[in-house]
């Protein structure tokens, strides 16, 4: 039964492939899932349970399974009425405010890098097993004060803005439009989360910096020629390689020596960290018992201002661990955390409302061949729900919900003339 979502994700993408002609990122999603659904198995073969974030075994629930592909399906889906094979170009609406954002977010970049510089320095020289364990034991990495505290702002308001930095850099060399140095700078200003993921020895963010590259490229491949294609993997392949060798050496640093009398620790975490995700939704599916509604994550702005100024994570996974004896703070997918805080109902009805309203603006492009770039912003908003929740559900932090209603300003701007009123 384990191989079931395995089986079922790569059939569908084979399907979807032959379909579409090619991969479009509808796709890619089936693929990422699939490749979680492999590790799952291999996670099985090597007994990888009860460490790592991975929960004990326990038979393969075949409503759990059903569940688990129907709603991840029905979440991805959506994505395949918008086709950049269908598309000539991007229609950009305001230069100006394209450029002050993107400029913004370069700004954001830097200053995250001058407020951390010293703390990264250190992290660097230090062994990632120590620092991630001061992070577990809720030690405060960087204390910000003066000036300093002012400055980062910024980075508290623009730090998930990284998928959108990625969307500009590959509008701007599909129309080539601005010079190398603007375009390797915006992408550089994407690296923000992954400048404060090395203070924490983190993985996820690195991650998620990977798969946002990789699903905006499938998007925009065909939008550029062969030489465009060249420009905008140059910047990657640079930056790539250091992200890449960070994701390394905190996997090795964390993990490697920590297996039972021989040194699979590194490799049995691997497997753990991409292999977890159907293996612990399948848990909490059939040993999880949903005590009410809790909506803090899933609006986390109204949430942490008016409802419950101060909210805090741990203390909401100490009132889950009270109430069932469970930890949440596993991988399981988007939908184990829709699980946890709506229940099998509420994650169902979540799921159909995502999916109408992604199918509804993915919808075939203009009859000339255009999309605006507002269009793609919000299309993104929603992509990274999936996209993202191959580990959990992402959208539960503030800045997150900085990063929506900032994004969504944005597209109102892109879309509407301010009038001003004239006097004579």
């Amino acid at each position: 039964m384990i191989a079931v979502p395995f089986i079922y994700f790569t059939l569908l993408a084979i399907y979807l492939i032959r379909k579409s002609g090619g991969i479009d990122i509808s796709v890619f999603l089936v693929m990422i899932y699939a490749f979680s659904a492999l590790m799952s198995i291999l996670l099985d073969i090597c007994g990888v349970y009860g460490i790592n974030g991975v929960y004990e075994k326990i038979a393969i629930s075949p409503l759990a399974t059903f569940a688990y592909c129907t709603l991840i399906t029905l979440a991805v889906i959506p994505f395949r009425k918008i086709r950049s094979l269908d598309l000539r170009q991007i229609d950009m609406q305001k230069y100006w405010m394209v450029d002050l954002l993107s400029w913004v977010l370069i700004f954001t970049f830097f200053i995250t890098l001058y407020n951390t510089f010293t703390h990264l320095d250190t992290i660097m020289q230090s062994d990632l097993k120590d620092v991630r364990d001061e992070v577990y034991e809720n030690a405060e990495q960087v204390k910000l004060t003066g000036i300093q505290w002012l400055l980062a702002l910024p980075e508290t308001i623009f730090s998930q803005f990284s998928p959108v930095a990625i969307l500009l850099y590959f509008a701007n060399v599909a129309n080539n439009r601005k010079s190398t140095l603007f375009n390797w700078l915006l992408l550089l200003s994407s690296l923000t989360p992954v400048v404060k993921a090395v203070l924490i020895a983190g993985r996820t963010q690195p991650i998620y910096w990977f798969l946002s590259f990789l699903a905006l490229y499938i998007f925009f491949r065909p939008l550029m020629d062969r030489q465009q294609r060249r420009k905008a993997l140059i910047p990657f392949a640079a930056f790539g390689g250091i992200v890449g060798l960070f994701i390394a050496a905190v996997t090795v640093s964390r993990f490697a020596m920590v297996g039972v009398a021989n040194d699979t620790g590194a490799f049995d975490s691997l497997v753990a960290y991409s292999g977890q995700s159907f293996v612990n939704f399948n848990y909490f599916f059939t040993q999880y018992s949903a005590r009410g509604i809790h909506l803090d994550r899933i609006f986390p702005l109204t949430n942490y201002f008016v409802w419950h100024p101060g909210w805090n994570l741990e203390d909401y996974r100490d009132l889950i661990w009270s109430d069932s004896g469970l930890n949440i703070g596993v991988f399981f997918t988007f939908l184990g955390d829709l699980l946890i805080d709506l229940g099998r109902f509420g994650m169902i009805v979540y799921v159909l409302i995502f999916s109408s309203i992604s199918y509804f603006l993915c919808r075939s492009a203009n009859n000339d061949g255009t999309i605006t770039l507002s269009r793609l912003f919000v299309i993104l908003i929603l992509y990274l729900i999936p996209l993202q929740g191959i580990f959990y559900y992402s959208y539960y932090k503030v800045n997150i919900g900085f990063f929506i209603v900032g994004t969504l300003f944005v597209c109102w701007v892109l879309n509407h003339t301010i009038k001003r009123k004239y006097n004579p």
